[in-house]
Formats: C-alpha cells, sequence, structure tokens
C-alpha cells in the first residue's frame, strides 16, 4: 500500500529556497568545496529540522555525515523532533584532531535538566576497534557531575555519527555557557587519544515549567503519589512518593505515557534514562518523551502496570564464600545461581517482563557491595542475565530490581496544568 503524500506547506518550501539562495550567495569566496558541502548541509537540515519528512527520507539523509544522529534521535523521540521543528537544536560545528581520529561536535541541545551532545568521527585508520571509554563535561574551568551515557562501540563501525547525553543531578544555572567536552577514546593499535571539544551556547536557555500535582493513586491498597510534573525541552519528568504504610515493595511502574486533550501522546524515553533516584528511598523520578512546546490544559497520565511484591520478601541471599543461594521469596520461579563474584537469573523467553531483576546489595556488615557490571546471553529458550559484583567472599542480600507480579493494570489520572 503506499504511503500518504506529506503535506508540505509552499511558503515555508519557498522560504527555504530563499534562505539557501542567501547563504551561498554570502559565502561565494568561499572554496568550492566549501561551499557545496554548506549548501548540501543546510538543504538537509531544512528539510528534516523545518518541515516534516517522510520515514524513507530520514532515512536516506541519515546515510548523510552528520545526520545519522540527529534523524535516529528524532525517530524514536518526539521531543527531540519537536526541538528541531522549534529551532531549539543548536549548530555548533566545532573539530578537532588526534593521532588521525577526527572528532566533530554537530550541535547541542541543552536545558536546565540536561545537555545531549551530537558528534561524528571519522579516521585515517580502521575504527573497527576504537573505543569511547569517558566523556568529561566542564563548565569553564569547573566539571559538571552527572549522569552520562553514550555508545562505547558500535559494530563493525567505520565512521561515528552518535550522541552523548547528559543528565543533570541537580538543575545547572547557565552563569557561564562556555564548555568543553573533553573525549577519551582507546584503540589497540593508537592506544590511549584525548580530544577536547570547547563550544559555546548563543540561544537562550529554556526555563523549566514545574507544576505541583499532589494525585495519589492507590493501588489494591498500595499507594503512591504523583507529587510534581517537570516538563523541559529534552524531557518530562514525573514525582512520585510511595506510601510510608504500604504493605508491598513497589518496583516498578511499567508503560508509563502522558496525553494532552488533543490525542498526542508522549511515552517514557527509549534511547536514555528513564528513571532517576531510587525507588527503595520512597521517592523517584520517572522521564518521558517531551511535550515542552505544547501547552495542554491539563495531562492524562497513563501507567499500563504496577509492579509489587511483599515487603520482607523483596531479595534473595547469598553466600558467595560456598557460591549457594541461601534464601530466594516463595514467588520466585526463576532459576537462580552463584558463582565467584556473580549471580544468575534464567528467564524464559516467554517471560514478559524486563532485564536488570537485581538493584541494590548489602554485605553482611550492613555496607553496600558495588555492582560492578550486568551482562545478558541468549539462547533458543532463555536469557540468562548475569550481575557482578566486587571482589567479596561473605554473605551478601541482593534486592530485587524488578519482578513481574502487577498488582493493577491499565490507570488513568488526569492532572490539570493550569
Amino acid at each position: 500500500m503506499s504511503k500518504p503524500l506529506i503535506d508540505v506547506p509552499k511558503e515555508k518550501l519557498q522560504q527555504v529556497r530563499i534562505d539557501m539562495f542567501r547563504k551561498v550567495q554570502r559565502e561565494k569566496r568561499i572554496k568550492n568545496r566549501i561551499v557545496s558541502v554548506t549548501f548540501i548541509s543546510m538543504l538537509c537540515l531544512s528539510l528534516i529540522f523545518s518541515i516534516r519528512i517522510s520515514p524513507t527520507i530520514a532515512s536516506q539523509v541519515a546515510k548523510i555525515p552528520g545526520f545519522q544522529a540527529i534523524v535516529s534521535a528524532i525517530a524514536i523521540d518526539k521531543g527531540i523532533r519537536d526541538i528541531v521543528d522549534h529551532e531549539y537544536f543548536e549548530e555548533i560545528n566545532v573539530t578537532q584532531s588526534r593521532k588521525g581520529l577526527s572528532l566533530t561536535l554537530q550541535g547541542v541541545i541543552a536545558d536546565k535538566s540536561g545537555l545531549v551532545l551530537f558528534y561524528d568521527a571519522d579516521a585515517s585508520f580502521d575504527m573497527s576497534k576504537l573505543n569511547l571509554e569517558k566523556v568529561q563535561l566542564f563548565q569553564g574551568n569547573e566539571e559538571i557531575e552527572c549522569g552520562c551515557t553514550f555508545i562505547r562501540n558500535a559494530s563493525n563501525q567505520t565512521y561515528i555519527s552518535s550522541s552523548v547525553e547528559y543528565n543533570f543531578l541537580e538543575p545547572i544555572a547557565y552563569t557561564s555557557k562556555d564548555f568543553k567536552a573533553v573525549f577519551y577514546f582507546s584503540d589497540e593499535e593508537k592506544g590511549n587519544i584525548k580530544i577536547t571539544l570547547p563550544f559555546s551556547l548563543k540561544n537562550e536557555v529554556a526555563e523549566e515549567k514545574i507544576f505541583t500535582a499532589n494525585r495519589t493513586i492507590d493501588v489494591n491498597g498500595q499507594k503512591f503519589t504523583i507529587t510534581q510534573i517537570r516538563r523541559s525541552p529534552l524531557k518530562v519528568a514525573l514525582d512520585i512518593e510511595l506510601a510510608k504504610d504500604n504493605t508491598m515493595q513497589i518496583l516498578a511502574l511499567d508503560d508509563v505515557a502522558v496525553m494532552t486533550e488533543s490525542g498526542e501522546r508522549r511515552d517514557s524515553i527509549i534511547n536514555g534514562i528513564s528513571k532517576g533516584g531510587n525507588i527503595r528511598d520512597g521517592k523517584f523520578t520517572l522521564y518521558l518523551q517531551s511535550n515542552y512546546f505544547d501547552d495542554p490544559a491539563s495531562l492524562k497520565v497513563m501507567i499500563g502496570a504496577v509492579h509489587a511484591v511483599p515487603k520482607g520478601e523483596d531479595f534473595v541471599e547469598v553466600d558467595f564464600s560456598t557460591k549457594e543461594i541461601l534464601t530466594k521469596p516463595t514467588y520466585f520461579n526463576e532459576d537462580l545461581s552463584a558463582a565467584q563474584q556473580s549471580v544468575s537469573v534464567k528467564i524464559n523467553k516467554d517471560n514478559k517482563g524486563k532485564f536488570l531483576m537485581f538493584s541494590d546489595a548489602i554485605k553482611e556488615d550492613g555496607t553496600p557491595l558495588e555492582i560492578k557490571g550486568v551482562t545478558i546471553s541468549r539462547d533458543e529458550q532463555y536469557v540468562m542475565e548475569t550481575t557482578q559484583f566486587e571482589d567479596y567472599t561473605g554473605k551478601a542480600k541482593i534486592y530485587l530490581n524488578y519482578y513481574t507480579n502487577p498488582i493493577g493494570n491499565n490507570i488513568e489520572v488526569n492532572i490539570p496544568l493550569q
């Protein structure tokens, strides 16, 4: 079946052509190659950022160096789509090279809650074994403490077009708009490669929109309250508190989304951090795709399922010295095994639940047992999730991060924003 035609406003397209013509005229003195690249870049940006294009065109434009990361982001996050439609994306185009590796910061999205860097990397050598180890962010000379997510290495990579996402622990004050990002790469032949990309923000940084909600939801006697809704260009944040007198430990809220009166739906963030805080502390935050540039009178919060287990039965006990599982909850039907510094759980592929089953771990003396990493392997029938811990030879209590046990489904609540 043929796809419906895209309705492209003729006036807007004409303005794009005029802007393009003026841009080329201003840059006549630049070398022909640079003029050509600039023309193509501006045309692609106009198509991507100013006009709602089809997925087919987007997939073709994504193949052009410099566009893959932003096009991919638009495809999976409606909030990013809104950002570029409203021209909040800020182009940077700063390039630095070292040891045959060329790194270009294409653009930035910045708000009070976080910052996303879109970058490209090309090299005169084989990049298949090139790994991104760390990225530091500085405001002026001060390093910003924040959570950072990025792709370390893509399979069979010959060119990199990707992003680095920072989530600020506290809202940042943009007293200075001068930043630098320090990328640390490693390669088998080239060794360690450090590249610093300084950049300055020119655009105004949008203020966060904060709304008091205080809506308590009772799910079979287990209560939680949506205290605030915070909206920024990069995300919608739902601040949630659990009732202290709950008899069950709420582990997760699945398939959370918000919808405006017009039916515009925003789901959880797919590629990035979707939850902040520790649910066991009684307070946590869920992050959804943003609808910042819309001004609805209310939002409908939709929750697909609430998962909870009895308090006091939300952990397993392990003896790492004997590699034994000492105790596990009576409802826990999955296969558990312990090895040196690791615990594995075998999950049937038919299970509709999520992975990352374990979270906090506590030693016998009450101090935290550090989690070093999680690996997931698959065969035809099972998924094996293995959690690695720091070196330790005693007993430990390992708490559940997720377990499929819905106590309520398809919950909706309307929250006024005005």
